[in-house]
């Protein structure tokens, strides 16, 4: 095979996957996206410079799904614009680990046994992708068939990660059936491809791939039925506002006027239907003051909620002073007044009931997964004396990291409700999520601020991720984005109500409290620690092992 026709099928490769993630239509791509790609690797040509043609073909896959992290909006913040290239250039790299691995054990035990086990090894590696500071698991080969709603609920027993294992499993069937036509003689045409008796068995385990998820589907979808479950489950009246506030404007905007029009906005829809709890967007309540963001005075939205006799979840920007004898991060800030005096900034949501329920004690959950550069620079606390020259120019940067996972609990109009509040990018975390339904959450919410990306594939893929949570836990999502996406999802993942993006609004509805926790949310990431072991025990295996001729 020539190198021309080998960087060709490198590229094909790029462009399938490309088409394959959401919000693309094409999703069954990616049980082929790989083909071409690893098809040139195992060639006994194969590419001249094998890390190369990898980075090129995973820079297109990147840069092809992920194009908009610059915003490149006229108002963008230059260092959130540089650190969307930035990520463009460095993120590829990533993708070298399951890479490296893979050729490495290719070398050593030939490429039947290597490809058998690229599967675990792209498993073990989304996860471990998942891990760190550095962490960056939007590009799970799973997401592509969110919208494969029969064949997707599967995630339930072992999470995205299951989905991806089995996609790379079919890449690697369908170049099984390649090669083993090509082994016997004949031309792999597609049509021999297809007829080849030789390569049977590998067509029975790519048809039992798709139609066990599908049988599994089957049942799943009819359980859990959107009218079924509001039959047969105590309910809750949730409200998303929407309030459409420019972001990059939003900092110098009247903190109390933002708070106002989403008061506005609830008391609209509330004439309508009795609301329990109302959900605002991500900071929705930013910086008021040290009464409001550093003691937690509360009262003249306490008041509101109490009036309204109806529960409020918000976004909200949490100060914490350090006292004498606390822990002090090394990346924790210095007073401009007084720099002996530390604090920090947490992105947090809060919760408050109305009287008479706990209205002394409002609930407060500090972010605990930051988005690398746009929240805090990886590893702050070591390269703690550069945190200045790595702060963007809106809004506050540099925030702290949250250190306690819990639930809070709504009640209002005498009903009760454990809830798992995820803050934006914290949806794009599996095990996460988990946790919250693990935690007794029988209701999910994620609040986020996408409008940086406006008018781009951002805020549907962040959606379309958060779905993937919903059918994992089997909880219904109630979605809350300042510009959009905002929306409720059901445990299958399913948007069944979605407000209009760019625009000023509010939905609600009644969403069942389920209780069910599903094998994932029992057993976690069981397939990745698999996987992991597995890749482990094969590299170290290889450094015993004399290269495969």
């Amino acid at each position: 095979m020539t190198q021309k026709k080998i960087w060709f099928y490198g590229l094909l490769s790029g462009v399938m996957l490309v088409l394959a993630f959401p919000p693309m239509p094409f999703g069954v791509l990616a049980f082929a996206a790989l083909v071409p790609y690893l098809f040139s690797l195992t060639d006994n040509e194969g590419p001249k410079r094998p890390v190369l043609f990898s980075y090129v073909v995973f820079y297109i896959y990147h840069v092809g799904t992920n194009w908009w992290i610059s915003s490149w909006q006229s108002e963008t913040d230059p260092f959130l614009l540089a650190g969307g290239i930035a990520t463009g250039l460095v993120h590829p790299f990533f993708f070298m680990i399951p890479i490296v691995i893979f050729l490495f054990i290719k070398r050593r035990f030939g490429v039947s046994k290597a490809l058998w086990v690229f599967p675990f090894i792209w498993t073990a590696f989304e996860w471990f992708h998942s891990l760190g500071e550095l962490s960056y698991p939007w590009l799970n080969l799973g997401y592509s068939q969110i919208y494969h709603t029969w064949w997707n609920q599967i995630a339930d027993i072992g999470g995205v990660y299951l989905l991806s294992f089995l996609i790379a499993m079919v890449n690697v069937l369908i170049l099984k059936v390649i090669l083993k036509v090509r082994e016997s003689g004949i031309e792999p045409t597609i049509k021999n491809i297809f007829i080849s008796k030789a390569a049977i068995k590998y067509w029975i385990g790519i048809a039992a791939i798709a139609v066990i998820p599908l049988i599994y589907g089957l049942i799943t979808v009819n359980r859990y039925e959107h009218s079924k479950l509001i039959e047969n489950n105590e309910l809750i009246n949730m409200a998303v506002i929407q309030p459409n506030i420019n972001p990059w404007r939003k900092w110098e905007i009247n903190p109390r006027e933002q708070i106002e029009l989403h008061k506005q906005i609830q008391d609209s829809i509330a004439s309508e239907m009795m609301i329990d709890v109302g959900i605002w967007s991500e900071t929705a309540t930013s910086y008021i003051g040290p009464g409001f963001n550093q003691y937690h005075n509360f009262y003249f939205l306490q008041k509101w909620v109490d009036s309204s006799e109806t529960a409020l979840i918000t976004g909200f920007a949490d100060t914490y002073f350090y006292q004498p004898g606390d822990d002090i991060p090394p990346s924790a800030k210095k007073l401009d007044r007084d720099p002996e005096q530390r604090y920090d900034n947490f992105n947090a949501s809060l919760l408050l009931n109305p009287a008479p329920y706990d209205t002394l004690n409002p609930q407060i959950y500090h972010k605990m997964k930051l988005t690398p550069m746009g929240e805090r620079f990886p590893f702050a606390d070591i390269f703690s004396f550069a945190m200045d020259w790595m702060e963007w120019g809106v809004g506050i940067s540099g925030w702290q990291v949250g250190q306690d996972q819990h639930i809070m609990t709504i009640q209002a109009h005498g009903k009760q409700a454990k809830i798992g509040t995820i803050i934006c990018i914290e949806s794009i975390y599996p095990e996460f999520c988990r946790n919250f339904a693990r935690l007794d959450a029988r209701v999910l919410t994620v609040i986020t601020n996408d409008a940086w990306y406006d008018y781009t594939p951002g805020p549907e893929q962040h959606y379309q991720i958060a779905a993937m949570r919903a059918i994992e836990s089997k909880r219904y999502i109630a979605r809350c984005a300042n510009t959009g996406v905002s929306g409720f999802i059901t445990p299958l993942g399913q948007s069944i109500y979605r407000a209009p993006q760019y625009t000023k609004t509010a939905i609600a509805m009644s969403v069942p409290l389920i209780d069910e926790k599903t094998f994932y949310v029992q057993h976690g990431d069981w397939l990745p620690y698999i996987s992991l072991a597995i890749t482990i025990m094969l590299i170290v295996a290889g450094f015993f092992k004399r290269k495969k001729a």
